[in-house]
């Protein structure tokens, strides 16, 4: 008896906890409107790098709360991208922004080394960090957005 008293009480927490954690967390769904690339950046390689930041933006957007339930649309550019091999080390360097649809972009410049015949795998790492970095701070602004939208409406 003791041992289903136990476990309704088990069940009974979880569920509270569960119905109150999906009320906290606005689920936007991602939809990158394009990936564009500045006049100076080298045409090679293009087609690549909007794969990874089409993919890795995705990926990083299932774990972020953008503070609204509907879509949220991002056009990511391309300012610079160099791949340097000097003394056996390449270093890559990418500038990336972020635009939200309806204002506010975020900035990110990251630049790692690695071993030359790692190219590839150093640029897509590259990539991947500067994409869920302006990401992750294109949704604090998305969410102070609609805190400050949701202050508005209810005044």
């Amino acid at each position: 008896m003791r041992f289903v008293r136990v476990a309704l009480s088990i069940l009974f927490a979880l569920s509270i906890l569960l119905g109150s954690a999906s009320h906290a967390f606005a689920k936007g769904t991602l939809d990158i409107a394009s990936v564009e690339f500045k006049a100076g950046v080298d045409k090679k390689g293009q087609k690549r790098i909007a794969t990874t930041i089409r993919r890795q933006a995705h990926r990083a957007a299932k774990h972020l709360d953008f503070g609204v339930k509907g879509r949220v649309e991002v056009t990511f550019v391309v300012r610079d991208i160099q791949v340097v091999e000097e003394d056996d080390v390449v270093t890559v360097t990418c500038t990336l922004v972020g635009r939200l649809k309806g204002g506010g972009s975020a900035r990110s410049k990251i630049r790692f080394g690695g071993k030359p015949d790692k190219n590839n795998k150093v640029e897509r790492q590259v990539v991947a960090a500067a994409t869920e970095g302006v990401l992750t701070r294109l949704a604090q602004l998305s969410r102070e957005r609609a805190k400050a939208r949701q202050k508005a409406d209810s005044t």
